[in-house]
């Protein structure tokens, strides 16, 4: 019998259009995006920031299964600079090693 693995978080991989190595901006921008679509006490949600690659330019994210559909929304609504894109999610990390741009 084959058992599904749950997680309560979900990884999140943006691609950073143009590329931007400062992770504390990054972080500030997701907050108001968040802000910006779902108010001041969204733009406090719980995530983690794993990952930047080396020239900026992908970017992995954790944060509560709940909160996922709210990020992307957010992100999607936001047209801030610099710009984050989908590139994958997964509730498993090592999924998001298949994406195109390379991750340091």
């Amino acid at each position: 019998m084959a058992r599904k693995l749950t997680s309560k978080y979900r990884y999140i991989r943006f691609s950073v259009s143009p590329p931007s190595a400062d992770v504390l901006a990054l972080r500030k921008l997701v907050q108001d995006a968040l802000a910006q679509s779902f108010g001041l006490v969204s733009s406090h949600t719980y995530l983690d920031i794993l990952s930047l690659s080396d020239d900026g330019s992908a970017l992995v994210v954790r944060i509560g299964e709940n909160d996922a559909p709210k990020l992307l929304a957010a992100v999607t609504a936001s047209t801030a600079s610099p710009r984050l894109s989908l590139l994958k999610d997964s509730s498993f990390l090592p999924a998001l090693l298949s994406a195109d741009t390379p991750l340091a």
